[in-house]
């Protein structure tokens, strides 16, 4: 550019500068222009077109972009967001996404939406409000949008604002070409439709939906929402108590809003049994149960009583008392693999049955590890045969006691005094439940069907084989046919030495089986004694003042009560999964996420930092066992705990990565700790071979490896048609595996309805 032309341009820049009403887009294309000519530096320019591109390859499925937009109001704070699909058979129709969030002001508008790469959630990973992690992941908000629809109008007030802010974007406008900052949206002031929020209305969608993609997202936020939350009213009360996080999905058709996936469709209607009862104010229980499986045990107004023997009779300090519970049982038949899997989630963050005392929420009933109606220890006891576990069931129990005649709270308001209108409560609850697990363990035990047909014992195939040939041969008089039988004969001695070789490997794994099995029992048994030992190990940090070195000793028991028991549930998860028996695709990410979060206990008392780091969504795997994927990792995870306590106790460093390359997708697990020989990176994935004894003897026995670890990983990644092996680690780490494995096709995920 001539000196002639940045001239005019400085020229323009200032009469522009000076004018009334300075137009902030004429100043930005003359701002840049200028920059762009200067003769001495250069500067990175962003084309508008990279919008586009980004939006497409940051986010390739439509479900995901809507997830992430649902994740950023659960980041907002909100307590429910509501997604309403309208004329979308076909590409053309809208999307409303409104949320009763904290909302944006303008600040928050300019530097976070429309700001590219913001940071502030990496500067603010807690919400303000409500204390939570926040979910979204970070700068792709906006992409999502693009994304989905043509344009864009964000209409979003705070509790402190009189006027609402509304700013439409016409997303067709960013083309390739133009400078991104050339390109302005309008904002204006607008009358507040809510006191607080922000809506999003996307229309001209690029795709159509269907139903199955809408209840796709719901799934996707599935891992943030709390069934029967704690009430606002509480969360105010409490200072930031979070009430929970709810997301309801809908189509438009005339005037009419359908419900395609909310709390309802996608976690109740899955229940074995839907339970009711209630006591009145004059201390007369009666109960229902209903089941859309089994409705022969349908029945209404149950009567039940203080004493078990006679119904008639009312309790005697129990009145106005509602309980509402779901069952579940998870096994096949009874509930859909896929539905399983999100429910579990669910039940796992939020078992059992909530206490709400006159609309407010009551601590700790309800929370992991509480056990306050005894159903873990009951079934770790097998004294009920039917799954009657805290994870069985979501619900709670309403009490109203304005005066406070019969609950009380606690001193420390944790949990009310186990008088005796708190026993009849448990009791009254408990028999509920118990009553309603055996009509459906009774319903179930009717459709059993005994086979008493013999098995008839036939020749293997290897003898059938044999038969035929010498059938052949008695048949043939062909030199070539006889030549050809020869071989045949060949190959089946050398299938029957391959056969050999498989029944010692088969042997092997029996054994595992049978440890498997031990395992799930032992987790499953020790689960409930954990619920106990962490509320004494709790119980007993509060209480020990002095000395320091007891209480001290005390908080290092808690601590790790809570290790042990991250381990258990991690394991019965495992147990759970491996039950389904089906293969279907894992989405990676949420895989490696949930595990870091699940071992956090134990790597925080280790002194250890555990990180992920996931590039790309839906990374999904071949269809495989989810079990399978847990062995991974916690092989892994536990190779990389003995190298670290070996060379660094107390600095250690793990990293979990995943991505995809073209179909493969990829797993690496990396640490700090004393690493692998170079002359041993050949044998650590033979079975029984293992570095922790290599070398001599001196270790501690937690130290010490079975050597069957990563040839289980070798099996599970190459079964699949994937691999396994040593690769260059990042950077301040020593040691980092990698596994790669098929990525299902487009015909594979819509399949398995993903």
């Amino acid at each position: 550019m001539t000196t002639d032309r940045r001239v005019e341009l400085l020229a323009d820049l200032q009469k522009t500068l000076q004018e009334k009403e300075v137009d902030a887009s004429r100043v930005l294309v003359l701002a840049t222009a200028l920059a762009k000519s200067d003769p001495e530096n250069v500067r990175f320019f962003a084309d508008a077109g990279l919008i586009r591109r980004l939006g497409y390859e940051l986010v390739s499925r439509q479900e995901t972009a809507v997830s992430e937009l649902v994740k950023n109001a659960y980041d907002a704070d909100a307590t429910v967001v509501d997604l309403i699909f309208s004329d979308v058979d076909k590409p053309g129709g809208t999307l409303e996404i409104r949320d009763d969030g904290t909302g944006m002001t303008r600040t928050d508008l300019v530097e976070g939406f429309m700001r590219l790469s913001s940071t502030s959630k990496v500067r603010e990973p807690i919400s303000p409000r409500y204390k939570r992690r926040r979910a979204g992941r970070k700068g792709i908000g906006r992409f999502a949008v693009q994304r989905l629809g043509r344009r864009l109008t964000i209409t979003t007030q705070t509790k402190k604002t009189d006027k609402a802010l509304r700013v439409s974007i016409n997303w067709d406008r960013f083309e390739e070409g133009q400078d991104l900052t050339s390109i302005s949206s309008r904002v204006e002031e607008v009358e507040k439709g809510q006191e607080e929020g922000t809506t999003l209305l996307i229309e001209g969608l690029r795709d159509g939906w269907s139903e199955a993609q809408m209840r796709r997202i719901w799934r996707y936020v599935s891992d943030l929402i709390q069934p029967f939350p704690l009430s606002k009213e509480k969360a105010a009360e409490g200072g930031g108590l979070d009430p929970g996080f709810l997301a309801e999905i809908y189509r438009q058709e005339a005037e009419e809003l359908v419900p395609i996936a909310d709390e309802e469709t996608q976690i109740y209607e899955y229940a074995v049994a839907d339970i009711d009862a209630e006591v009145d104010s004059e201390g007369r229980g009666k109960w229902s149960i209903e089941s859309r499986l089994f409705p022969q045990i349908n029945d209404n107004l149950i009567p039940i009583g203080a004493d078990p023997d006679d119904p008639s009779m009312p309790f005697e300090h129990l009145q106005d008392v509602r309980l509402k519970a779901y069952y579940f049982i998870y096994q096949a038949g009874l509930i859909p693999a896929m539905m399983s899997r999100t429910i579990l989630r669910i039940a796992d963050q939020h078992p059992g049955i909530k206490l709400y005392r006159n609309g407010f929420r009551v601590l700790p009933y309800g929370e992991k590890r509480d056990d306050w109606l005894e159903l873990d220890k009951v079934s770790a006891r097998r004294q009920i045969l039917p799954p009657i576990a805290n994870l069985n069931f979501l619900g709670f129990v309403e009490i109203t006691d304005p005066e406070g005649d019969r609950f009380e709270e606690t001193s420390s308001r944790e949990g009310l005094v186990e008088n005796e209108a708190y026993r009849e409560l448990t009791r009254f609850a408990f028999r509920i439940l118990r009553a309603a697990v055996f009509k459906v363990a009774e319903a179930r035990q009717t459709k059993r069907i005994a086979s008493g047909r013999e098995s008839q014992i036939e020749d293997p195939p290897e003898e059938k084989v044999r038969k035929a040939i010498r059938e052949l041969r008695q048949i043939s008089d062909s030199e070539n046919a006889k030549t050809v039988l020869d071989r045949l004969d060949q190959s089946i001695d050398e299938l029957e030495r391959k056969k050999a070789d498989l029944i010692d490997e088969l042997g092997m794994l029996r054994v595992l089986a049978s440890l498997g099995i031990v395992i799930g029992e032992f987790t499953h048994e020790i689960r409930s004694t954990l619920t106990a030992a962490a509320l004494h190990a709790r119980s007993l940090a509060d209480e020990v003042r002095e000395p320091l070195s007891a209480k001290d000793t005390a908080s290092k028991l808690e601590a790790n009560v809570d290790r042990i028991d991250s381990y258990a549930r991690y394991f019965d998860r495992a147990a759970r999964e491996n039950a389904q028996r089906e293969l279907l695709p894992r989405e990676l990410g949420e895989v490696v996420v949930g595990f870091a979060r699940e071992m956090e206990p134990s790597t925080t008392r280790a002194g250890i930092e555990i990180r992920t780091d996931v590039t790309g969504l839906d990374l999904y795997t071949c269809p495989m066992h989810g079990s399978e994927l847990d062995s991974v990792l916690f092989n892994f995870y536990s190779n990389a705990l003995k190298a670290i306590r070996r060379a660094r106790p107390g600095q250690g460093r793990m990293l979990i990565r995943c991505g995809q390359e073209d179909q493969t997708v990829f797993l690496e697990f990396a640490d700090n700790g004393d690493g692998v020989p170079e002359e041993l990176r050949e044998r650590i994935f033979n079975p029984f071979f293992t570095t922790s004894t290599y070398g001599g003897g001196g270790l501690d026995d937690d130290l010490r490896g079975s050597g069957l670890g990563l040839k289980i990983v070798r099996d599970v990644a190459t079964g699949y048609g994937g691999d396994v092996f040593l690769t260059a680690p990042p950077e301040d780490f020593v040691t980092c595996f990698r596994v790669e494995l098929p990525a299902p096709s487009s015909e594979e995920l819509d399949a398995f309805d993903l």
